[in-house]
């Protein structure tokens, strides 16, 4: 009997073991499949999008510049003697800028009015002895066009000493200097471009087909030089003819204030358009478009219960880090930014928050 006790006490016990070895069995699996669900969740970030601006805006990236600046060169051809102006300077109207070396074309002048004079008295002693019947008519026909030779030579040569100087127009800042002293420059080419101050500081902005037709002149803009300076604007010109190679309209923006604006500086316009048209783009990040295509291309929305859903999209463009859609997605959704590279359709999806 006490080894009977034995054996029936010994397998209780074993049986006890196994029980508490199957419920850890159980336990381990349970928690297994909780980290195998974690795991299968991706991490994404998301942004809620919103329609890029109110009815009629367009968006333009243009320059800033001088309603007038004037290229100034040399009427003759030489080699500069002197340049007295460099790139940012102010200058006043009727001011000296540049000059040739004169030397070569005075020695030029003399020696053709030197041959003029002698034709001249050649022509005249040749009429002498053609009246007095001592030379024949085409004696007196050569020595009258080697006048009008040496005329129209002296004519080519000559030039009124003001031609081989440069003079500001008006007053103004020089924006470049195209050459050198000692340089041999050709009539006409550049040396030097002014900004008429006078003329005032505009944005000159290049915009599509469809929106400068509904612009107009006297349209308001903003104008964003760069990020927290935003200005006042309001278009002055719109291209009559559209640029050959882009196709876009050149725009011109008046801003208010200048202060602080040069020639050159990057611009960006908000124009309120007042022809009206359709309201603007969604804008998302670049990022959240997979399996772009012409203009079609592919976002994932996720819902109230962080689940991904697949949406076709139809796009115009990119600006910056920024995809315009025009169809496929609401005002208010929300988009995967980061991360919808590694996300099915239909799957609950990890949201973390944006850096």
């Amino acid at each position: 009997m006490p080894r009977l006790g034995v054996i029936w006490r010994s397998g209780r016990a074993w049986s006890g073991a196994l029980a508490a070895l199957l419920v850890a069995s159980c336990g381990d699996g349970a928690g297994s499949e909780k980290s195998k669900t974690a795991a299968e969740s991706p991490v994404v970030t998301v942004v809620t999008v919103s329609r890029d601006g109110a009815a009629g805006a367009v968006r333009a990236s243009g320059l800033v510049g001088y309603v007038r600046e004037t290229t100034l060169s040399f009427k003759v051809p030489g080699v500069i003697a002197r340049i007295g102006v460099d790139d940012g300077d102010v200058v006043r109207a009727g001011q000296t800028l540049a000059s040739l070396n004169l030397t070569e074309y005075t020695a030029n002048v003399a020696e053709s009015n030197a041959t003029l004079r002698t034709a001249e008295s050649q022509l005249a002693r040749a009429r002498t002895l053609f009246e007095k019947g001592l030379v024949a008519q085409a004696r007196l026909d050569d020595a009258q066009l080697a006048v009008d030779r040496a005329r129209a030579a002296s004519q080519s040569t000559g030039f009124n000493r003001a031609q081989g100087v440069i003079v500001a127009p008006t007053g103004g800042v020089i924006l470049r200097r195209s050459a050198e002293p000692n340089q041999n420059i050709g009539a006409g080419q550049p040396v030097l471009m002014l900004g008429e101050t006078a003329s005032g500081l505009i944005v000159r902005a290049g915009v599509a087909s469809a929106d400068a037709s509904r612009m107009k002149v006297g349209d308001s803009a903003v104008v964003r030089i760069a990020p927290g300076d935003e200005r006042k604007g309001r278009v002055t010109r719109i291209a009559a003819k559209s640029d050959a190679t882009t196709g876009g309209f050149d725009v011109e923006i008046a801003v208010t204030p200048v202060t602080g604006l040069r020639s050159g500086m990057v611009a960006e316009a908000e124009i309120v358009a007042s022809g009206g048209g359709e309201v603007g783009p969604i804008r998302a990040p670049v990022l959240a478009l997979l399996d772009a295509r012409a203009d079609q291309g592919v976002v994932f929305v996720v819902d109230a219960q962080s689940v991904a859903r697949r949406r076709s999209v139809q796009t115009v463009g990119v600006e910056r880090d920024q995809v315009m859609i025009v169809a496929g997605l609401e005002p208010g959704e929300r988009v995967i930014a980061t991360g919808a590279a590694y996300v099915r359709d239909g799957q609950t999806v990890t949201i973390a928050a944006a850096p």
